[in-house]
């Protein structure tokens, strides 16, 4: 009943923002808008999140691999890909994560490697969104409404100190004998198993610098599918406002408050631009486009899921 009521409240909340986005929105112009989009550029965006989603499945096969997991590259692209798919057609964000690792066990029989690997893909992933734009942030920060970048940076600063102690064992184990006295002793015993596989990486420093500078090539990425979204509709405030406002959005509309963030994205991109001059119709079909991009780059993910096959390895003597 709880998960029902909750459901309930962040679709009631989810057609609230859309209602309220419609509301604000000249949708004869926005229909204008949609009619002189250039579908090169709308190809371009889905061309460049099909790149980010083979860098991100590179990624997290290097993190597998540090775990010690029978698993081709092949095997982890095709997971990883189905992963995306359903993180978008389930409209949450860790639908797709928790079938990666349900893929990952079937595969190697093993799960805590798994959820590690996905915990620190995912880590790794706002770490970097969050640097790109606080290293974006100095080139714009005298523009209209530009300060609410700063707000990640206590965002980044918490990650930084949330990996210092997944990495090191006094902090850790502080922090773990802390959690053993309020926590329940299944929860705390989960912990225990994923913070034990995190500390696979303390002593790969070199691969861990290897996988963010590829993690900041998957962010820019998909950055970038928003920034043509918003050249295919006649959109030009600069590469480094999309830089900075894009991660802004991605945080705030991963909150639990709505349906895949479906509104929050929207309403957030729109009043962000609105403070550089951008019209609403416009700024809306960016975002629209943008998140549409993403779908359709994702349809490859479905067609992995139809046609993979998953079969534990087993040793012969």
């Amino acid at each position: 009943m709880k998960r029902f009521l909750n459901t309930a409240l962040k679709l009631l909340i989810t057609c609230g923002l859309i209602i309220y986005l419609v509301h604000n929105t000249d949708l004869m112009a926005l229909g204008t808008v949609f009619a002189d989009l250039v579908p090169w550029l709308l190809a371009l965006a889905v061309g460049c999140f099909v790149i980010s989603n083979i860098l991100g499945a590179l990624q997290w096969y290097l993190l597998l691999q540090v775990q010690d997991l029978e698993i081709s590259f092949k095997q982890a692209l095709i997971f990883y890909l189905v992963g995306v798919f359903f993180n978008n057609v389930l409209l949450g964000n860790i639908g797709g994560d928790a079938l990666r690792i349900y893929d990952i066990k079937r595969l190697t029989g093993k799960s805590s490697g798994g959820v590690a690997a996905t915990f620190m893909d995912r880590f790794i992933g706002l770490f970097s969104t969050c640097s790109l734009a606080l290293a974006a942030y100095p080139m714009i920060s005298g523009a209209a409404g530009a300060w609410v970048v700063s707000v990640l940076i206590p965002v980044w600063l918490g990650l930084v100190v949330f990996l210092a102690m997944g990495l090191s064992r006094r902090l850790g184990g502080s922090l773990e004998s802390l959690g053993g006295r309020f926590l329940p002793t299944r929860l705390n015993d989960l912990v225990h198993h994923l913070r034990s596989s995190i500390m696979a990486y303390r002593h790969r420093g070199g691969l861990l610098v290897g996988i963010w500078a590829i993690s900041l090539a998957v962010q820019f990425a998909r950055i970038l599918v928003y920034f043509c979204a918003g050249l295919a509709v006649g959109m030009h405030p600069g590469l480094l406002y999309f830089v900075c406002f894009q991660p802004v959005t991605a945080i705030i509309a991963a909150l639990p408050i709505s349906i895949g963030g479906l509104g929050v994205r929207e309403n957030t991109l729109v009043e962000l631009f609105h403070n550089l001059g951008i019209a609403t119709e416009v700024s809306t079909a960016m975002s629209l486009l943008g998140y549409t991009a993403g779908i359709i780059a994702s349809l490859l993910g479905g067609i992995a899921f139809v046609i993979r096959r998953v079969e534990r390895k087993t040793k012969t003597a």
